[in-house]
């Protein structure tokens, strides 16, 4: 039995049917709402024994971490030996593969380092910049056909996030990969100008690229309410990720035997939300 955690998440979410086809897997989460979920909080470690009872193999996946670090994987390390899981995989970001000191990469780097010290085989997975990062500017393209960057955005090998469940996969279900960290990236550098050229071929409508200064978006960011630690980790880590998101790793293809898909193959399913409201254009 394989449990995903964060199953009904980016990744979660295409992750499960792809072990389901040919494995036993139970998704956990917290407001469970179709058959193979079952409720599950790992900032309740009460609720995991239940939840891990079977189970051989764990994909861990946590929303994030606060000042006290990676309690989440400590709760599910504890509960994990108890039930006697012989795997885990844990989900990162490939920013600790490259250093980066940014609190984003740093909260994963910890969450690493219990995996690590479970005494429980493990496996890491670092994916870099999802293409569902593209589903901010939806509403500026849909509004004025523009797409608004900041000026620290990155050169970006923007990953599918099917490509990340892929690789989840080939580790969760095949022998060898224990003691491995594999960096996940998709198959193209593209420039913010490239990315947003990719948008306006899928949705057949000119899409204008703005750029902004840091304190721009800040400023932006804070009118809506978001501002404060979370959105500064996130500039800390765009600002850091310029010297290395564009590089491009075969770790797709070599575990999963199929090229890794484009930006071009993720948009041709998730274009609706760059057309507007009725997916035509019109908002």
């Amino acid at each position: 039995m394989i449990l995903v955690i964060g199953a009904t998440g980016t990744i979660g979410s295409e992750l499960v049917p792809l072990l389901a086809r040919r494995h036993a897997v139970r998704s956990m989460t917290r407001r469970p709402s179709l058959p193979g979920q079952v409720h599950g909080d790992l900032d309740r470690p009460e609720t995991l024994p239940a939840v891990l009872d079977g189970v051989t193999s764990v994909f861990v996946l946590v929303p994030g971490y606060g000042p006290d670090g990676p309690v989440q994987e400590r709760a599910l390390v504890a509960a994990a030996r108890r039930a006697g899981v012989r795997h885990l995989v844990k989900l990162s970001t490939s920013g600790v593969t490259f250093g980066a000191t940014d609190a984003i990469s740093n909260g994963h780097r910890g969450g690493e380092d219990v995996i690590r010290g479970s005494g429980i085989p493990w496996t890491i997975v670092r994916p870099g910049t999802f293409m569902t990062y593209l589903e901010q500017y939806a509403t500026g393209i849909v509004r004025e056909r523009t797409m608004t960057v900041t000026e620290t955005d990155p050169v970006s090998a923007m990953v599918h996030p099917l490509d990340v469940a892929a690789v989840a996969a080939a580790v969760l279900t095949t022998p060898g990969h224990e003691g491995r960290e594999y960096t996940v990236t998709g198959p193209e550098a593209l420039s913010p100008a490239a990315q947003a050229a990719a948008v306006a071929e899928a949705i057949g409508e000119p899409v204008r690229l703005a750029v902004r200064t840091v304190a721009e978006t800040r400023a932006a960011f804070e009118a809506r309410g978001w501002g404060g630690p979370r959105l500064e980790s996130l500039l800390e880590l765009k600002r850091q990720s310029c010297a290395w998101d564009r590089t491009v790793l075969d770790t797709v293809p070599r575990l999963t035997g199929r090229p890794a898909l484009t930006l071009r193959d993720w948009l041709e399913e998730h274009a609706g939300p760059f057309k507007g409201g009725d997916g035509t254009g019109r908002p």
